[in-house]
C-alpha cells in the first residue's frame, strides 16, 4: 500500500504513472475535483486492501490496481466519504463500506463505469452487481474481456408479475461491449423472462451487446414461448441497439411492444435496431407488436425454432396484440432472414381489428428485403389470425404495407403467401420481389399453392367465417425463377378459392416467370377470378399459336397469343369461363401473311360482345387484326378490336 500526499497537479500525474487507465472505461484523470492544496492519495491492490483501511479518515482518494487481483481490469478511483453523507446503504459493489466505522468508499463515475469495477465475473450469477452499477445512473458503460457473467432474468414476483426481471440500462446511457464479453441468462423453469429489460427507459444506445439465453441448456420447463432477450416495451424512447446479438432464448431474442400488466402506458417510440443479429431463438428472431418511428436496418435474423421451435417460428413477426395503444409504424432497410423454421417475414395485422385497438394504424414499409433457405408457411407471409373469436373482418385498417425489392431464395416451399388476408387488410404495394427456386423442400401432389412461388388463398373455413375475397395487392414486376435442371417450382403464382369466394383487387403489372413444371403457360394460375388484372407496361411476352389453345384457369392471361407469319388454315384460341376470369385480359394478335386465321372461341354458355355488334360465341381474327378479350362481367368476354 503507498500513502501519497502531493499537490492536485502531482496527484494526477502520479495517478495517470500508477496505471489508473487499467483499460478502456477504468478510470480517467479526475477533473472534477475541486481541492484545497494538497490531497491524499492511497494505491492499494483491491477491494479487500481497500475495504481493510485501518485509517481512511487520513485520506480523501483509494485508488485500486484491481477488482479481485492487482491488474484484472477492476481498478477504479474512489473518494473517501462519512457514512452519515452517504444516502443510504452502500451496495457492496460499486461503493463499499469500510472496516473502520463510519467511512465509505465511493466510486468516481465522471467517466463511466467498466463492469469490471462492480466485479462481475464469467460463470457467477452477476446480476446485484450488474443492477447496482446500473443504479449509478452513469452515462458510459464498458464491457471487455472474453467472459459471460449470468444474469437472473425471471421476475422476482413471477407468477404475480412476469417480465419485470433481468438488468435494467438506465436512461440516458450509452453501453460499449467488445465483442468478446456477452451476458448469459441463468436457466430458468418460466415460460417468461427477460435479459435486458428497456421499459420506461430513455435515450439508451448499446454498441455489440452480446447476450445468450438459456435454449438447448439450461432451461427446464416446457410451456410458455416469452422468454426475452432485447425487451423494448412500453415507455421505451429513443432506444438504439447497434450490432446486437441475440441467441437461443425462449421466446424471441428482441421483443418490441406493449408492456402486459399496464396495456395503457405509452408504446415505444423511436427504437432502432441496427446491424443485429438474431440466432437460433425458439419463437421468433424479432416480434413487433406496437411501435411509433420503429427503423429495423441492416442484420440478420436466423434459424429460428432449429434448436427448439414455438410457433410463429419466423425471423420477424410484426403482430399487434389486441391491446388498446396497439400501432405500428415500423420500417425495415436492408434486413435478412434467413433458414427459419416456418418463415422469414410475417406481416400479421388482424388483431387491431379487434375491439380495444383504438387506432388501428399498421404501416410498414420495406426496402431490399433478402431471404434464404425461410421454412415452408411462406418466406414472406401476408396473414390474418384465425378468424373466430375477437377478430372483425369487417374493420377498416388503416396504412398500407410497401415493399420496395425483395429477394427470396430457396424457401423450403412457398416464397410469398397471402392466409387470410381480408378485405379491410391494409393494402400491399410491392414491386420488384423475386422468388428463386421455390420449393426446395420437394413438397409434391396436390398441394399446388405450397410448391408455386406465390401463393394466395381463401379456404373453405374462412368462407364459413365470412370471408369472400382478399385485401387490395398491387405486384409490380413479380418474378418466379426456377433455375434447376429439374425444376420444383409448379407454378408462378397460385391462387385458390373455396365455392362462395373469388380473389378480387389483385394487380400484377409487367410478371415475370420462367422454368415452372407447369410449361410456363403464364404467371398466373386463379380458380375463382372476381377482379385480378395481369397487365404489361412495356412489351408484352408472347405465345406463338402453333397449335390450338385452350386458357384454363388464368393460364396466359395478360399474354399476346400471336399467329406467325408463316400460318395457315384456321386456329382456336379457347376462353375460359368468364365468370372465374372476371379482370383477366388475353391479346390475340394474326400477323400471318399466308392467309392464316385465329377463331376466338368463348366456353360454355359465354359471349363474345364487341361494341355496336350482335353478341356471337364466335369470332374471327383475320391476318394483321388484333383484339383483346376482357372479361368485365359474368357471362360475357368484351372484345376491342384493334386494326
Amino acid at each position: 500500500m503507498e500513502i501519497k500526499k502531493m499537490s492536485r497537479r502531482k496527484w494526477l500525474g502520479t495517478v495517470g504513472a500508477a496505471g489508473a487507465m487499467l483499460v478502456t472505461g477504468s478510470l480517467l484523470a479526475k477533473s472534477n475535483v475541486q481541492a484545497a492544496k494538497e490531497e491524499q492519495l492511497i494505491v492499494v491492490d483491491d477491494i479487500t486492501a481497500l475495504k481493510a483501511l485501518a485509517h481512511p479518515e487520513k485520506v480523501q482518494f483509494v485508488m485500486t490496481r484491481g477488482y479481485y487481483a492487482s491488474g484484472d481490469g477492476g481498478g477504479a478511483l474512489y473518494c473517501i466519504v462519512a457514512g452519515m453523507s452517504y444516502a443510504g446503504a452502500p451496495d457492496g459493489f460499486v461503493d463499499h463500506a469500510l472496516s473502520a466505522a463510519g467511512k465509505v468508499a465511493v466510486m468516481d463515475i465522471s467517466n463511466g463505469i467498466d463492469m469490471k469495477q462492480a466485479g462481475v465475473q464469467s460463470g457467477v450469477d452477476c446480476t446485484a452487481r450488474v443492477r447496482a452499477a446500473y443504479a449509478k445512473n452513469a452515462k458510459t458503460y464498458t464491457y471487455s474481456g472474453d467472459m459471460a457473467p449470468i444474469i437472473d432474468c425471471d421476475d422476482p414476483n413471477y407468477p404475480s408479475s412476469k417480465f419485470a426481471g433481468g438488468i435494467f440500462p438506465p436512461s440516458f446511457s450509452s453501453h460499449w461491449f467488445d465483442g468478446q464479453f456477452r451476458f448469459q441468462a441463468k436457466g430458468s423453469a418460466n415460460g417468461e423472462y427477460v435479459l435486458f429489460n428497456f421499459q420506461g427507459r430513455e435515450h439508451v444506445t448499446m454498441y455489440r451487446p452480446w447476450i445468450v439465453g438459456d435454449v438447448g441448456t439450461t432451461h427446464t420447463g416446457t410451456g410458455g414461448e416469452w422468454g426475452f432477450g432485447f425487451y423494448l416495451v412500453s415507455g421505451a424512447k429513443h432506444i438504439t441497439i447497434q450490432e446486437g446479438l441475440a441467441e437461443k432464448f425462449w421466446g424471441d431474442g428482441y421483443y418490441i411492444g406493449i408492456y402486459p400488466a399496464n396495456p395503457n402506458l405509452p408504446i415505444p417510440e423511436h427504437i432502432t435496431l441496427e446491424n443485429c443479429v438474431a440466432d437460433s431463438n425458439r419463437r421468433q428472431g424479432l416480434s413487433i407488436t406496437a411501435v411509433k418511428h420503429g427503423r429495423i436496418v441492416g442484420g440478420e435474423y436466423r434459424n429460428t425454432g432449429k434448436i427448439a421451435s414455438a410457433n410463429p417460428a419466423y425471423g420477424i413477426d410484426i403482430e399487434p396484440n389486441n391491446q388498446t395503444k396497439s400501432y405500428i409504424d415500423v420500417s425495415l432497410i436492408d434486413v435478412a432472414t434467413r433458414g427459419n423454421s416456418r418463415g422469414g417475414l410475417q406481416f400479421v395485422p388482424g388483431f387491431l381489428s379487434s375491439p380495444l385497438p383504438e387506432l388501428p394504424f399498421y404501416n410498414v414499409y420495406v426496402s431490399n428485403y433478402r431471404s434464404v433457405e425461410d421454412g415452408n408457411v411462406g418466406a414472406m407471409r401476408f396473414a390474418y389470425p384465425d378468424l373466430s373469436g375477437s377478430i372483425n373482418i369487417n374493420r377498416k385498417l388503416y396504412g398500407s404495407i410497401v415493399i420496395h425489392k425483395a429477394t427470396i431464395e430457396r424457401p423450403a416451399a412457398k416464397g410469398v403467401d397471402w392466409s387470410r388476408w381480408v378485405h379491410t387488410a391494409p393494402e400491399v404495394i410491392a414491386s420488384d420481389v423475386t422468388v428463386l427456386d421455390a420449393n426446395t423442400s420437394g413438397v409434391g401432389g396436390s398441394s399446388y399453392h405450397a410448391r408455386c412461388a406465390f401463393s394466395m388463398m381463401i379456404a373453405a373455413d374462412d368462407v364459413t367465417k365470412g370471408m369472400t375475397t382478399v385485401g387490395k395487392v398491387t405486384l409490380i414486376r413479380p418474378k418466379a425463377i426456377d433455375t434447376r435442371t429439374t425444376p420444383k417450382m409448379m407454378a408462378p403464382f397460385w391462387m385458390q378459392t373455396a365455392p362462395g369466394a373469388s380473389i378480387r383487387r389483385l394487380t400484377i403489372v409487367d410478371a415475370y416467370g420462367e422454368n415452372d413444371l407447369d410449361g410456363n403457360k403464364g404467371f398466373v394460375r386463379v380458380n375463382e377470378a372476381g377482379g385480378v388484372t395481369v397487365r404489361y407496361e412495356g412489351d408484352r411476352p408472347v405465345k406463338l399459336l402453333d397449335q390450338p389453345l385452350v386458357c384454363a384457369a388464368g393460364t396466359w392471361a395478360g399474354y399476346e397469343l400471336r399467329l406467325p407469319a408463316a400460318a395457315t388454315g384456321v386456329l382456336d384460341v379457347e376462353l375460359p369461363a368468364s365468370a372465374v376470369s372476371l379482370g383477366l385480359t388475353y391479346t390475340i394478335v394474326n400477323t400471318s401473311q399466308a392467309g392464316g386465321q385465329v377463331r376466338i372461341k368463348a366456353t360454355g354458355s359465354d359471349q363474345l360482345k364487341r361494341n355496336g355488334e350482335a353478341s356471337s360465341t364466335q369470332q374471327i381474327v383475320a391476318a394483321q387484326e388484333t383484339y383483346t378479350a376482357k372479361a368485365n362481367l359474368a357471362g360475357i368476354w368484351s372484345l376491342l378490336d384493334q386494326i
